[in-house]
């Protein structure tokens, strides 16, 4: 066997330390952008070139609140735009709340809460400010471009995704507006025991799976259709039901994917940064942020957060300080490829990997295996290139070649979609620019056992 072979000797492990590196790259006062929009920026969207930015009424009398945008955020001596969507009435502790950015299309969503439902609740808008629908509603509680079940109906399942306080379902509006789904008949969001007090959400653009806050709380919507997604809690928290500004980034960089979410328990204007943005991955296991010599005055903790994949970079605005900070996003050099084929409860085995690995040094990847039936016994394929070879069942094996497999791991007790698994690849230093891929094969327990696959998980050593 050649040696480069042999660098994939791995061992079974419980946990790796992850490494998620944020690079700081600017600071942008947003005092001239608040100048008619509100004394203070509680939402972001930012698409890697240009800054929007979302104004509220932190003041004790009426206000007027708005949206601004800075173009070109990034580059020497940017100018803020001309205010839009401006609401001149809004009550002391109200404002907007959300905005989103929908990169194929370039619209913007907002949600604007002044206490009730409103005909200007949640807007859609282009890059120039022109506001293309408006809907009556509170949005208070999160607006998110939902991109559906893959391999669905896209007139009911994708569009702009909303919730609101104390109502069980996401409801969705297509891109013109017009009801698809209600509170009431969109998906179940709801998870018992964890509160109602929804305040923001983000998608996965890859599966449609659905992340939510409610009462502090971070949960998540594995999307098993169009109108269906099956939820758990990811990170239980003390309860913090009447504490706004509690935000989730879903962060789908090329190199893994995670969570961003700030743990907000109080308006308290002593919370640290480091200690209140939290990160945490799909299957729940807490990750650890590098932020380097980054380290920002106490602020009140409310945090927003905006990721652009394409850039790999990350807004997130400080409510308090006024500001904006933008970091550049490294974690793992591995991502995801291809697609894996349901097995029971009609969940899809995911497999991710995440750690630190180099050319100089070598390193260490963890992958690791969700969604899986549980009781079951899963295997991880490894080889150097990429493939789509029919296996059968509507499932395709997308190694290439096989040069080794990994296992056998038992996923544990649970209901549907609740197997966890995950083996730990060791690469020794002087392999750079090697390519490896990575399958999971799931051999499921049960009265309807059968052999179904995952995604794939590419790893390019820098």
């Amino acid at each position: 066997m050649k040696p480069q072979y042999l660098a994939l000797a791995g061992a079974l492990c419980t946990s790796l330390s992850a490494q998620i590196t944020m690079t700081h790259l600017a600071e942008i006062d947003c005092s001239n952008a608040l100048t008619g929009i509100g004394n203070n920026p509680a939402a972001v969207a930012w698409n890697g070139t240009d800054l929007y930015v979302a104004g509220f009424n932190g003041l004790g009398t009426v206000q007027q609140v708005g949206i601004n945008v800075l173009p070109a955020a990034l580059s020497a001596g940017p100018s803020w735009g001309v205010p839009f969507g401006l609401q001149a009435t809004t009550p002391s502790q109200r404002g907007y709340i959300n905005l989103d950015f929908d990169g194929p299309t370039g619209y913007l969503v907002a949600g604007y809460d002044p206490g009730s439902a409103v005909a200007d609740g949640i807007t859609l808008w282009d890059s120039f400010g022109t506001q293309q629908w408006a809907k009556n509603a509170r949005g208070s509680s999160g607006v998110a471009f939902d991109p559906g079940f893959p391999g669905g109906n896209p007139l009911l399942g994708y569009g702009i995704g909303w919730a609101n306080f104390g109502q069980p379902g996401r409801a969705l509006q297509d891109t013109s507006g017009a009801d698809v789904w209600s509170l009431t008949t969109g998906m179940g969001i709801q998870v018992t025991g964890q509160g109602t007090n929804f305040r923001d959400m983000d998608f996965d653009a890859r599966t449609g799976d659905i992340y939510l806050r409610s009462s502090n709380n971070v949960l998540r919507g594995a999307r098993t259709g169009d109108n269906a997604c099956v939820m758990t809690t990811l990170v239980d928290t003390p309860e913090a039901g009447g504490i706004n500004l509690q935000n989730v980034c879903f962060v789908d960089h090329q190199d893994g994917e995670f969570l961003l979410w700030n743990d907000r328990q109080s308006g308290s204007t002593t919370q640290l940064w480091q200690q209140v943005i939290q990160a945490v991955r799909a299957d729940g296991t807490p990750e650890t942020i590098d932020w380097g010599s980054f380290s920002p005055a106490a602020s009140a903790g409310a945090y927003d957060f905006s990721f652009d994949r394409q850039t790999g970079t990350l807004a997130i605005a400080d409510y308090y300080l006024r500001k904006v900070q933008i970091f550049l996003v490294t974690s793992n050099p591995t991502w995801k490829y291809g697609q894996g084929c349901p097995g029971q409860g009609a969940f899809v085995p995911q497999l991710a990997g995440t750690g630190t690995v180099t050319g100089l040094a070598g390193g260490s990847i963890s992958y690791n295996l969700s969604e899986a039936a549980p009781l079951s016994v899963a295997f991880f394929a490894f080889g150097f290139g990429q493939t789509t070879l029919p296996f059968g069942n509507g499932c395709d094996i997308l190694v290439a070649p096989i040069l080794l497999t990994l296992g056998p791991v038992i996923t544990g007790p649970g209901g549907a979609g609740s197997g966890l698994g995950s083996v730990l690849v060791t690469l020794p230093p002087g392999y750079p620019g090697l390519s490896l891929t990575a399958q999971a094969v799931v051999l499921e327990s049960g009265p309807t056992s059968a052999i179904v696959f995952s995604n794939g998980v590419q790893l390019l050593i820098p």
